[in-house]
């Protein structure tokens, strides 16, 4: 039976019922998984309301929660090896060694710098921020240094393993969003992070360089010669077995299962006691979560899932998007346009996760047809997944202005490699449009 497209007013209805809920949920504590449902049940009411049947919905959510699933493991994993690194000294040692590389003089710099290193670790914007921001903050405090120009410079930091990091929920969020593995995901949007990091070092570096220090010393800063050197080489073994086990492309868990009984080998030679790992690895230590905190956000991808399938499904959006995106020739005015749909739905989100999914399975369709899914992924991957560090109302963002103790707005003016990435991705899509025609009419 072919089923009545849905009206515009529908649709809108829709998505104020989902952004609506999803924001008092923000505001009032209420996990995010319980204010998706609204959502979902608006979804199946109107659905119904195009002759859909219950077994029809029933199906399409069943499809999207299956297809999150893997992610939804990796949740867990991540829920492990955070906690995991933490006890086997891994992420204190790492911190040491970065902290030894503060100066003065180049502060902005090193701090987004040092900051992207941890992230890259980590995978998390808030984890990053509270292991290496929280000191970062205070060295600038003896400085006299602008509270904005470093916090943004310690979020943009964050940002490159948020959206770069393999064990990165966002990562995984996305790449299993536009259905490509890690090492394609990886492939698709390492350039422009190069060129994003690099041009975000120089504008850092212009900052240090005319903006005034005075002649105040660092208190307390650690020395290379005061670091224990074989044992920040031991606590290194985990993520660079990690990262080994990714480009050798091995699957996922066994990567993780590898990096995380690596780590517990380290941290029972180092004596922790297995009872308070286990605690830790449970209720989470510090910033970093544990199992227990990763379900309600576990339950939340898949909810979330749920939801897109059935849009996917019932060809809610699509007819919109097809009229939207008239051109099907040229990447750079698609990747234009589809920066300004990330923009409008992470302006309304009041998280990161939700706008991921929603963009990636909205427009999925449209780049496979004329594109490609690396390349949606890679303009993704630099505008949805960095847009949530700027939005005053996003849960990512408060967090991040809580742990830095710098106001949304007063540090994204300087927030530089979430502001760049997306006319570099822009850029990029300019400059390999004559290489992809050519590469589609073969």
């Amino acid at each position: 039976m072919n089923k009545e497209a849905f009206t515009l007013k529908e649709v809108l209805f829709i998505f104020s019922i989902t952004i609506m809920f999803l924001m008092m949920g923000i505001s009032y504590d209420i996990p995010l998984f319980i204010a998706m449902l609204p959502g979902v049940i608006a979804l199946w009411i109107i659905g119904m309301k195009h002759q859909y049947t219950f077994r029809e919905l029933v199906s399409f959510s069943w499809k999207g929660m299956v297809r999150n699933r893997h992610v939804a493991w990796l949740l867990f994993f991540i829920g492990v090896i955070l906690p995991t690194w933490y006890y086997s000294g891994t992420i204190h040692d790492i911190n040491s060694l970065f902290l030894t590389f503060i100066s003065p003089t180049y502060f902005f710099t090193i701090a987004f710098l040092v900051t992207a290193l941890m992230s890259m670790i980590v995978g998390s914007t808030i984890a990053s921020l509270s292991i290496v921001g929280v000191p970062m903050m205070t060295a600038a405090e003896q400085l006299g240094l602008p509270s904005g120009v470093v916090a943004g410079a310690l979020v943009s930091g964050g940002f490159v393993g948020d959206r770069t990091s393999p064990i990165s929920s966002s990562f995984q969020l996305l790449r299993m969003s536009v259905e490509i593995d890690n090492r394609l995901h990886l492939r698709a949007i390492i350039p422009t992070m190069l060129w994003g990091v690099g041009i975000t070092a120089m504008l850092f570096l212009a900052f240090d360089i005319f903006v005034p220090k005075g002649d105040i010393s660092l208190n307390n800063v650690i020395s290379l010669e005061d670091l224990n050197l074989f044992q920040i080489t031991v606590s290194l073994l985990p993520p660079l077995s990690l990262l080994i086990m990714i480009l050798l492309k091995q699957e996922m868990k066994l990567s993780f299962s590898v990096a995380i009984g690596m780590a517990i080998v380290i941290l029972l030679l180092r004596g922790v006691d297995a009872v308070e790992w286990l605690q830790g690895l449970f209720t989470g230590v510090g910033s970093l979560s544990g199992v227990l905190d990763m379900l309600p956000f576990v339950l939340f991808i898949l909810i979330v899932g749920a939801y897109c399938q059935i849009m996917e499904n019932t060809n809610i959006v699509q007819p919109f998007v097809e009229k939207f995106f008239s051109n099907k020739t040229s990447l750079k005015k698609n990747t234009a346009q589809t920066i300004g749909i990330a923009a409008g739905v992470s302006l309304i989100s009041p998280n990161q996760s939700f706008p991921i999914i929603l963009t990636g399975r909205t427009l999925l369709p449209h780049w496979k047809a004329y594109f490609s899914k690396e390349d949606l992924a890679r303009i993704l991957a630099d505008s949805t997944v960095v847009f949530a560090g700027l939005v005053p109302w996003s849960l990512l963002a408060i967090l991040c202005s809580t742990i830095i103790g710098v106001p949304v707005l007063n540090y994204a003016p300087f927030a530089l490699f979430l502001i760049v990435q997306p006319f570099i991705t822009w850029l990029y899509s300019t400059r390999v449009k004559r290489d992809y025609l050519l590469d589609k009419a073969v």
